[in-house]
């Protein structure tokens, strides 16, 4: 495929999309957001979604010069520690976020999204008077533009050319042929 796959995000709209799909998959959540600076008076029950970090993968390079980095995400599910059976009732809804996260792709061009861990999390002190479960998954994102897109100066390759050693570089171009896929490779050692 020429220019191979459209992978380029904008992270902003990855956050939005991500906060979304969890608003649309659980109406029940009086709060959906990220990054919430308030958490006084958080209506509640709700889910605080945050990027916690980027981590470079070169093992996911994917060919078009953006940076591949394994993205971190952590979605703190909150309820009212007067909430009935809050306990149980916090950890349906974390193993019910940890179930809807896994595998998605939240409808943007990233990897599919692997569950690291739905866990208690007590470590901010702003949630004290709450019950929060941690869900915390990873994905693949591209960085980046792609230096196949078609929006610079350098054209997109059109044809595939081939040719065998020693009969290679500028001075053999007329010892190249045209490669068509699928078909076998005449000459091939």
């Amino acid at each position: 495929m020429v220019g191979g796959p459209d992978t380029q995000i904008d992270l902003s709209t990855v956050h939005q999309s991500i906060v979304d799909a969890i608003a649309v998959q659980f109406p029940a959540l009086a709060t959906v957001e990220d990054y919430r600076e308030d958490r006084k008076g958080l209506p509640l029950p709700a889910v605080l979604v945050e990027l916690a970090d980027m981590e470079p993968d070169p093992d996911a390079d994917p060919g078009t010069e953006q940076l591949a980095v394994q993205s971190r995400w952590e979605a703190r599910i909150i309820i009212g520690f007067r909430t009935p059976n809050a306990e149980r009732e916090v950890r349906r809804l974390a193993a019910a976020l940890g179930v809807f996260v896994h595998q998605n792709r939240f409808g943007e061009p990233i990897g599919s999204a692997e569950v690291l861990a739905i866990a208690p999390d007590s470590f901010d002190p702003d949630l004290d008077q709450y019950v929060v479960w941690l869900v915390e998954w990873q994905q693949i994102v591209h960085l980046g533009g792609s230096v196949w897109a078609n929006d610079s100066d350098t054209p997109i390759p059109s044809q595939v050319l081939y040719s065998w050693a020693p009969n290679i570089g500028p001075d053999h171009e007329p010892d190249y042929r045209e490669l068509d896929v699928g078909a076998s490779i005449e000459g091939a050692p």
